[in-house]
């Protein structure tokens, strides 16, 4: 289990570090097309659209800020989101499903609190290989 978790996330980083070499993340300016709003100077990461299943592997947590994410998606179908902590082996990971409707996106926030440091990962399962998301993590000071 741990095996599989692992190479499902190592596969998350090389697909982040191709859409970051693409022009995506958290440098990127605000773009009016993108699911999900440029998180602003809070923000840790940003993937401002995506298609089909995918993820993010990234770090930069700190144990003091609370953290949240941010998912939208549409397209038909539904995707499952799951956030885990790296740092922290007894964090249970997060995990939520996001209804995406085929013509408007739907947008789910999910609080995470506080005591989260270093890094973590987020892990999309889309039911639909055609279903766009995009995703912020966010530490509001």
């Amino acid at each position: 289990m741990k095996y599989a978790r692992a190479a499902a996330m190592a596969a998350a980083s090389v697909a982040m570090t191709a859409a970051l070499a693409g022009g995506w993340g958290v440098a990127q300016a605000a773009d009016d097309t993108a699911l999900v709003p440029h998180p602003g100077p809070d923000g840790v990461v940003w993937v401002p659209e995506q298609t089909g299943s995918g993820g993010v592997v990234s770090s930069g947590l700190n144990s003091r800020l609370d953290t949240r994410i941010t998912v939208a998606c549409q397209g038909g179908g539904s995707i499952e989101v799951t956030f885990e902590a790296h740092n922290l082996p007894e964090y249970t990971p997060v995990t939520f499903a996001l209804g995406c409707p085929t013509d408007t996106p739907a947008e789910r926030t999910v609080e995470l609190g506080a005591g989260l440091s270093g890094s973590f990962g987020v892990q999309v399962s889309a039911t639909d290989p055609g279903i766009r998301w995009g995703l912020a993590v966010a530490q509001p000071e």
